[in-house]
Protein backbone atom coordinates (compact mmCIF):
# COMPACT_ATOMS: atom_id res chain seq x y z
CA UNK A 1 0.00 0.00 0.00
CA UNK A 2 1.68 3.20 -1.14
CA UNK A 3 2.85 5.95 1.27
CA UNK A 4 4.30 9.43 0.43
CA UNK A 5 8.08 9.66 0.63
CA UNK A 6 10.64 12.38 1.41
CA UNK A 7 12.68 13.42 -1.63
CA UNK A 8 16.27 12.14 -1.82
CA UNK A 9 18.80 14.51 -3.34
CA UNK A 10 20.99 12.07 -5.27
CA UNK A 11 20.12 11.17 -8.87
CA UNK A 12 21.32 8.72 -11.45
CA UNK A 13 20.32 8.07 -15.05
CA UNK A 14 17.61 5.45 -15.52
CA UNK A 15 18.93 1.97 -16.23
CA UNK A 16 16.63 0.59 -18.93
CA UNK A 17 16.52 -2.76 -20.62
CA UNK A 18 14.69 -3.17 -23.94
CA UNK A 19 11.49 -5.15 -23.99
CA UNK A 20 12.02 -8.41 -25.85
CA UNK A 21 9.92 -10.65 -28.01
CA UNK A 22 7.63 -13.44 -26.78
CA UNK A 23 9.39 -16.46 -25.35
CA UNK A 24 12.69 -14.58 -24.93
CA UNK A 25 14.11 -12.97 -21.84
CA UNK A 26 13.44 -9.38 -20.86
CA UNK A 27 17.03 -8.26 -20.23
CA UNK A 28 20.34 -9.95 -20.82
CA UNK A 29 20.89 -11.21 -17.29
CA UNK A 30 18.08 -13.78 -17.20
CA UNK A 31 19.21 -17.42 -17.10
CA UNK A 32 16.26 -18.56 -19.21
CA UNK A 33 17.46 -17.56 -22.67
CA UNK A 34 19.32 -15.11 -24.87
CA UNK A 35 18.55 -11.66 -26.16
CA UNK A 36 16.34 -11.42 -29.25
CA UNK A 37 15.49 -8.24 -31.11
CA UNK A 38 11.94 -7.03 -30.53
CA UNK A 39 9.56 -7.04 -33.53
CA UNK A 40 8.28 -3.80 -35.01
CA UNK A 41 5.09 -2.63 -33.32
CA UNK A 42 2.57 0.16 -33.70
CA UNK A 43 0.83 2.40 -31.24
CA UNK A 44 -2.51 4.04 -32.06
CA UNK A 45 -1.58 6.98 -29.81
CA UNK A 46 1.92 7.50 -31.24
CA UNK A 47 2.02 5.65 -34.59
CA UNK A 48 5.44 6.98 -35.64
CA UNK A 49 8.81 5.69 -34.60
CA UNK A 50 11.62 7.78 -33.13
CA UNK A 51 12.77 8.85 -36.61
CA UNK A 52 9.30 9.95 -37.66
CA UNK A 53 8.77 6.91 -39.90
CA UNK A 54 5.61 4.83 -39.43
CA UNK A 55 6.15 1.73 -37.33
CA UNK A 56 4.48 -1.29 -38.91
CA UNK A 57 2.57 -3.91 -36.94
CA UNK A 58 3.20 -7.57 -37.71
CA UNK A 59 0.06 -9.43 -38.86
CA UNK A 60 -1.91 -10.71 -35.89
CA UNK A 61 0.22 -8.92 -33.30
CA UNK A 62 -1.62 -6.94 -30.59
CA UNK A 63 -1.04 -3.20 -30.08
CA UNK A 64 1.82 -2.66 -27.63
CA UNK A 65 3.48 0.08 -25.67
CA UNK A 66 6.14 1.79 -27.80
CA UNK A 67 9.79 1.66 -26.83
CA UNK A 68 10.04 5.45 -27.16
CA UNK A 69 7.07 7.52 -26.05
CA UNK A 70 6.89 10.69 -28.12
CA UNK A 71 4.15 12.53 -26.26
CA UNK A 72 4.21 14.33 -24.03
CA UNK A 73 7.34 13.27 -22.06
CA UNK A 74 9.73 10.77 -23.71
CA UNK A 75 10.70 7.97 -21.33
CA UNK A 76 12.26 4.52 -21.75
CA UNK A 77 10.15 1.44 -20.96
CA UNK A 78 10.23 -0.21 -17.57
CA UNK A 79 13.08 -2.78 -17.49
CA UNK A 80 11.09 -6.02 -17.58
CA UNK A 81 12.87 -9.25 -16.62
CA UNK A 82 11.61 -12.78 -17.30
CA UNK A 83 13.32 -14.87 -14.63
CA UNK A 84 12.17 -17.99 -12.84
CA UNK A 85 9.98 -16.09 -10.36
CA UNK A 86 8.26 -14.13 -13.11
CA UNK A 87 7.82 -17.31 -15.15
CA UNK A 88 6.02 -18.89 -12.18
CA UNK A 89 3.53 -16.04 -12.17
CA UNK A 90 3.14 -16.29 -15.96
CA UNK A 91 2.31 -19.98 -15.54
CA UNK A 92 -0.18 -19.09 -12.81
CA UNK A 93 -1.94 -16.56 -15.05
CA UNK A 94 -2.03 -19.09 -17.88
CA UNK A 95 -3.71 -21.61 -15.60
CA UNK A 96 -6.54 -19.13 -14.92
CA UNK A 97 -7.45 -17.55 -18.27
CA UNK A 98 -10.92 -16.59 -17.02
CA UNK A 99 -9.38 -14.44 -14.29
CA UNK A 100 -7.09 -12.78 -16.83
CA UNK A 101 -10.01 -12.08 -19.15
CA UNK A 102 -12.12 -10.58 -16.35
CA UNK A 103 -9.31 -8.20 -15.37
CA UNK A 104 -8.76 -7.12 -18.96
CA UNK A 105 -12.46 -6.58 -19.59
CA UNK A 106 -12.79 -4.41 -16.46
CA UNK A 107 -9.97 -2.20 -17.71
CA UNK A 108 -10.99 -2.05 -21.37
CA UNK A 109 -13.27 1.03 -21.27
CA UNK A 110 -10.56 3.08 -19.54
CA UNK A 111 -7.28 1.73 -20.94
CA UNK A 112 -6.63 4.52 -23.44
CA UNK A 113 -7.23 7.35 -20.97
CA UNK A 114 -5.19 5.60 -18.29
CA UNK A 115 -2.23 5.24 -20.66
CA UNK A 116 -2.50 8.91 -21.56
CA UNK A 117 -2.51 9.80 -17.85
CA UNK A 118 0.76 7.92 -17.32
CA UNK A 119 2.41 9.53 -20.33
CA UNK A 120 1.38 12.99 -19.14
CA UNK A 121 3.63 12.46 -16.11
CA UNK A 122 6.47 10.77 -18.00
CA UNK A 123 5.68 7.33 -16.58
CA UNK A 124 6.33 4.24 -18.78
CA UNK A 125 3.21 2.65 -20.26
CA UNK A 126 4.02 -0.70 -18.70
CA UNK A 127 3.65 0.75 -15.20
CA UNK A 128 -0.09 0.50 -15.83
CA UNK A 129 0.23 -3.24 -15.24
CA UNK A 130 1.24 -2.50 -11.65
CA UNK A 131 -2.46 -1.86 -10.99
CA UNK A 132 -3.27 -5.38 -12.23
CA UNK A 133 -0.60 -6.81 -9.94
CA UNK A 134 -2.01 -4.84 -7.01
CA UNK A 135 -5.68 -5.67 -7.43
CA UNK A 136 -6.49 -7.71 -10.58
CA UNK A 137 -7.91 -4.35 -11.66
CA UNK A 138 -10.66 -4.30 -9.09
CA UNK A 139 -13.21 -1.51 -9.36
CA UNK A 140 -14.29 -2.07 -5.75
CA UNK A 141 -12.72 -1.52 -2.36
CA UNK A 142 -9.63 0.65 -2.76
CA UNK A 143 -9.70 0.37 -6.53
CA UNK A 144 -7.09 -0.65 -9.12
CA UNK A 145 -4.09 1.01 -7.44
CA UNK A 146 -5.01 0.17 -3.82
CA UNK A 147 -4.29 3.66 -2.49
CA UNK A 148 -4.71 4.20 1.22
CA UNK A 149 -6.93 7.15 2.06
CA UNK A 150 -4.16 9.48 3.21
CA UNK A 151 -2.14 9.11 0.02
CA UNK A 152 -5.26 9.28 -2.14
CA UNK A 153 -6.32 12.60 -0.63
CA UNK A 154 -2.78 13.97 -0.87
CA UNK A 155 -2.83 13.32 -4.60
CA UNK A 156 -6.20 14.94 -5.15
CA UNK A 157 -8.69 12.07 -4.88
CA UNK A 158 -11.94 12.58 -2.99
CA UNK A 159 -12.94 9.87 -0.50
CA UNK A 160 -16.17 10.35 1.46
CA UNK A 161 -19.57 8.74 2.01
CA UNK A 162 -20.73 9.63 -1.51
CA UNK A 163 -17.70 8.99 -3.67
CA UNK A 164 -14.44 7.07 -3.48
CA UNK A 165 -12.31 8.21 -6.39
CA UNK A 166 -9.71 5.53 -5.66
CA UNK A 167 -12.16 3.21 -7.42
CA UNK A 168 -12.24 5.33 -10.58
CA UNK A 169 -9.66 3.90 -13.04
CA UNK A 170 -8.90 7.18 -14.79
CA UNK A 171 -8.83 9.50 -11.77
CA UNK A 172 -6.82 7.04 -9.66
CA UNK A 173 -4.35 6.50 -12.53
CA UNK A 174 -3.76 10.25 -12.73
CA UNK A 175 -2.96 10.21 -9.01
CA UNK A 176 -0.81 7.09 -9.38
CA UNK A 177 1.12 8.68 -12.25
CA UNK A 178 1.94 11.72 -10.14
CA UNK A 179 2.95 9.56 -7.20
CA UNK A 180 5.10 7.22 -9.31
CA UNK A 181 6.78 10.21 -10.93
CA UNK A 182 7.64 11.56 -7.47
CA UNK A 183 8.94 8.16 -6.36
CA UNK A 184 11.04 7.97 -9.53
CA UNK A 185 12.78 11.19 -8.58
CA UNK A 186 13.22 10.09 -4.97
CA UNK A 187 14.66 6.75 -6.09
CA UNK A 188 17.47 8.26 -8.12
CA UNK A 189 15.47 8.00 -11.35
CA UNK A 190 15.34 4.20 -11.23
CA UNK A 191 11.88 2.78 -11.90
CA UNK A 192 12.70 -0.51 -10.16
CA UNK A 193 13.50 1.27 -6.91
CA UNK A 194 10.40 3.43 -7.41
CA UNK A 195 8.26 0.27 -7.39
CA UNK A 196 10.05 -0.84 -4.21
CA UNK A 197 9.15 2.52 -2.68
CA UNK A 198 5.55 2.18 -3.87
CA UNK A 199 5.23 -1.09 -2.00
CA UNK A 200 7.67 -0.80 0.89
CA UNK A 201 7.86 2.81 1.94
CA UNK A 202 10.59 5.36 2.51
CA UNK A 203 12.96 3.03 4.35
CA UNK A 204 12.80 0.61 1.42
CA UNK A 205 13.85 3.35 -1.01
CA UNK A 206 16.78 4.22 1.26
CA UNK A 207 17.84 0.59 1.48
CA UNK A 208 17.61 -0.32 -2.21
CA UNK A 209 18.62 3.03 -3.70
CA UNK A 210 22.28 1.97 -3.59
CA UNK A 211 21.52 -1.12 -5.72
CA UNK A 212 20.63 0.89 -8.82
CA UNK A 213 22.43 -0.52 -11.83
CA UNK A 214 23.17 -3.84 -10.15
CA UNK A 215 22.33 -7.20 -11.72
CA UNK A 216 18.52 -7.32 -11.97
CA UNK A 217 18.31 -10.95 -10.78
CA UNK A 218 20.35 -10.07 -7.70
CA UNK A 219 18.19 -7.01 -7.14
CA UNK A 220 15.05 -9.16 -7.21
CA UNK A 221 16.54 -11.77 -4.88
CA UNK A 222 17.28 -9.15 -2.23
CA UNK A 223 13.76 -7.70 -2.12
CA UNK A 224 11.45 -8.40 0.85
CA UNK A 225 9.00 -11.21 0.13
CA UNK A 226 5.92 -9.01 -0.33
CA UNK A 227 7.71 -6.56 -2.62
CA UNK A 228 9.36 -9.37 -4.58
CA UNK A 229 5.96 -10.98 -5.14
CA UNK A 230 4.43 -7.69 -6.32
CA UNK A 231 7.35 -7.09 -8.69
CA UNK A 232 7.01 -10.64 -10.00
CA UNK A 233 3.26 -10.32 -10.64
CA UNK A 234 3.74 -6.92 -12.25
CA UNK A 235 6.40 -8.09 -14.70
CA UNK A 236 4.51 -11.31 -15.45
CA UNK A 237 1.37 -9.38 -16.34
CA UNK A 238 3.38 -6.97 -18.51
CA UNK A 239 5.07 -9.87 -20.31
CA UNK A 240 1.76 -11.60 -20.99
CA UNK A 241 0.06 -8.39 -22.10
CA UNK A 242 2.77 -7.97 -24.73
CA UNK A 243 2.46 -11.61 -25.80
CA UNK A 244 -1.26 -12.28 -25.41
CA UNK A 245 -1.65 -13.48 -29.02
CA UNK A 246 1.08 -16.06 -28.50
CA UNK A 247 -0.75 -17.44 -25.47
CA UNK A 248 -4.25 -17.21 -26.94
CA UNK A 249 -5.40 -14.62 -24.41
CA UNK A 250 -7.66 -11.63 -24.89
CA UNK A 251 -5.43 -8.58 -25.16
CA UNK A 252 -5.62 -4.98 -24.03
CA UNK A 253 -5.92 -2.37 -26.73
CA UNK A 254 -6.22 1.35 -27.28
CA UNK A 255 -9.86 1.37 -28.39
CA UNK A 256 -11.46 4.81 -28.00
CA UNK A 257 -13.75 5.06 -24.98
CA UNK A 258 -17.35 4.09 -25.70
CA UNK A 259 -18.65 6.82 -23.41
CA UNK A 260 -18.66 10.57 -22.98
CA UNK A 261 -18.96 12.78 -19.90
CA UNK A 262 -21.91 14.98 -19.07
CA UNK A 263 -22.38 17.43 -16.18
CA UNK A 264 -25.09 16.38 -13.72
CA UNK A 265 -26.48 18.49 -10.90
CA UNK A 266 -25.73 17.38 -7.35
CA UNK A 267 -28.42 15.25 -5.70
CA UNK A 268 -29.76 13.86 -8.99
CA UNK A 269 -30.77 10.19 -8.86
CA UNK A 270 -28.92 7.88 -11.24
CA UNK A 271 -32.24 6.45 -12.38
CA UNK A 272 -33.09 9.88 -13.83
CA UNK A 273 -29.69 10.10 -15.55
CA UNK A 274 -30.14 6.60 -16.94
CA UNK A 275 -33.54 7.49 -18.34
CA UNK A 276 -32.24 10.64 -19.97
CA UNK A 277 -29.39 8.82 -21.70
CA UNK A 278 -31.13 5.54 -22.59
CA UNK A 279 -29.05 3.33 -20.34
CA UNK A 280 -29.26 1.57 -16.98
CA UNK A 281 -28.19 2.40 -13.44
CA UNK A 282 -25.98 -0.70 -13.49
CA UNK A 283 -24.16 0.57 -16.59
CA UNK A 284 -23.68 3.98 -15.00
CA UNK A 285 -22.12 2.37 -11.94
CA UNK A 286 -19.82 0.34 -14.19
CA UNK A 287 -18.60 3.48 -15.95
CA UNK A 288 -18.52 5.53 -12.72
CA UNK A 289 -17.29 3.14 -10.01
CA UNK A 290 -16.39 6.05 -7.73
CA UNK A 291 -20.10 6.65 -7.06
CA UNK A 292 -21.06 4.84 -3.85
CA UNK A 293 -24.82 5.27 -4.09
CA UNK A 294 -27.55 5.71 -6.68
CA UNK A 295 -27.41 9.46 -6.22
CA UNK A 296 -25.00 12.18 -7.38
CA UNK A 297 -23.22 13.72 -4.36
CA UNK A 298 -25.64 16.38 -3.07
CA UNK A 299 -22.84 18.84 -2.30
CA UNK A 300 -21.70 18.91 -5.95
CA UNK A 301 -22.81 21.93 -7.97
CA UNK A 302 -22.02 19.91 -11.11
CA UNK A 303 -20.57 16.39 -11.27
CA UNK A 304 -19.09 14.82 -14.41
CA UNK A 305 -20.79 11.49 -15.14
CA UNK A 306 -19.71 9.04 -17.82
CA UNK A 307 -22.62 7.89 -19.94
CA UNK A 308 -22.38 5.33 -22.77
CA UNK A 309 -22.55 6.25 -26.40
CA UNK A 310 -25.97 5.44 -27.79
CA UNK A 311 -24.72 2.32 -29.59
CA UNK A 312 -23.52 0.84 -26.27
CA UNK A 313 -26.14 2.25 -23.96
CA UNK A 314 -27.83 -1.06 -23.23
CA UNK A 315 -24.71 -3.24 -23.29
CA UNK A 316 -23.92 -4.97 -19.99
Amino acid sequence: MPERKAILSASLALISLPLLAAGAVFGSESPLGTRISAPAVTDPINPNGPNGEPVKLEPGAPPRSPFVIGQPKPVPPFPILLNRLVQEYVDDYLSQPASWEASVERSRPFFLEMTQALRAEGVPDDMLYLSFAESDFSERGKGPWQFNKETAVRYGLRVDRWVDERRDPVLSTKAAAQYLSDLHDEAGRDWRVAVVGWNGGDLAIGRFWLLRGENFNRFMDLLPGQTRALMGRFMAFAFMAHNSTRYGLVHLDYAPPAYHEVPVRGGTMLSKVAGSYHTTVAKLHHLNPALLSDRIPPYAHSYQVRVPMLRTAFAR
